[in-house]
């Protein structure tokens, strides 16, 4: 039988993991391209260092489940949620929590349809080319729409509540 530290290793060198992982350019190029912001480009740093102690734990044998990563950006126009989401994919990428890191980003005319059996096809599409990356729902509070009970944005809900 073999001993756990023959299987697991002893230690895990953090910072080496850090910049072997490439988080450091996404994390650069964040700095670079958004003037400011400091509390969300703390929040990244912050999502960034859980991740790569999660992924250090699963490199021991510790941890079991991958955190919960859906996220919701909320700003005005122009202030850069866009440019976060990509980064938080090339981030998740680079620690592979998702497989190819790209960035799908669509709206609600994306999803749904105007017509009864549109919207489960335009959302399932959308789903399978965000496969493997990060799907980004530009102002996604338009999808529910309660004031027109013929508006299907609740089915595109429900669609993607059943993937996630």
């Amino acid at each position: 039988m073999q001993d756990v530290s023959e299987i697991v290793p002893a230690t895990v060198d953090l910072r080496a993991e850090y910049e072997s992982s490439g988080v450091r350019e996404v994390l650069d190029e964040l700095d670079r391209e958004l003037i400011g912001l400091k509390p969300v480009k703390d929040r990244i740093r912050e999502t960034a260092a859980l991740l790569l102690v999660d992924r250090a734990r699963r490199q021991m044998g510790l941890s079991n489940e991958t955190p919960t990563l859906h996220m919701s950006f909320t700003g005005n126009p122009g202030t850069g949620k866009t440019t976060v989401a990509m980064k938080m994919a090339g981030l998740l990428h680079r620690l592979g929590y998702v497989r190819k890191g790209h960035l799908v980003s669509v709206t609600r005319d994306d999803l749904v349809g105007q017509y009864i059996g549109h919207t489960a096809p335009k959302t399932k599409d959308v789903l399978k080319k965000a496969m493997g990356g990060v799907l980004f729902i530009d102002e996604a509070y338009y999808l529910y729409r309660p004031d027109n009970e013929r508006d299907y944005g609740q089915e595109a809900i429900e669609i993607l509540l059943q993937v996630m």
